[in-house]
């Protein structure tokens, strides 16, 4: 999969998946967000019991990987610890109960990683 731009809307990029992960924080006038596969099939072989649930990637507009901090939102898990896959090994991911949507509950994390894997264990 090449990587596909995801256009804001009311701010947010929407990247969908099983949790309807969406990224904010992010100004679309200096940065760009793609959805990707660019790490996914190699956080899925390292940690195959691992959910991961989005792929993604910020770049400048010169096609640089970020480093901004930005939010991260998504679907309340029933269970479980928020990993980010980067320089092959997971890292935990602190997240906290947020605004609902569509009357479900939601939860957002703060990275500053251009193109991590995103998953839950």
């Amino acid at each position: 999969m090449a990587d596909v731009k995801v256009n804001p809307s009311n701010g947010k990029h929407s990247l969908g998946g099983s949790k309807d992960a969406e990224l904010e924080d992010i100004d679309s006038n200096l940065y760009d967000v793609f959805t990707t596969d660019k790490n996914l099939a190699a956080a899925r072989a390292a940690y195959p019991d691992y959910d991961w649930f989005a792929c993604f990637s910020v770049k400048d507009k010169k096609g640089n990987y970020s480093t901004i901090s930005y939010t991260l939102k998504f679907d309340r898990p029933s269970s479980g610890k928020l990993y980010y896959y980067y320089n092959g090994t997971v890292h935990p991911l602190e997240y906290v109960d947020t605004d609902n949507k569509r009357n479900k509950r939601r939860v957002k994390a703060t990275l500053n990683v251009g193109d991590p894997p995103i998953g839950m264990r």
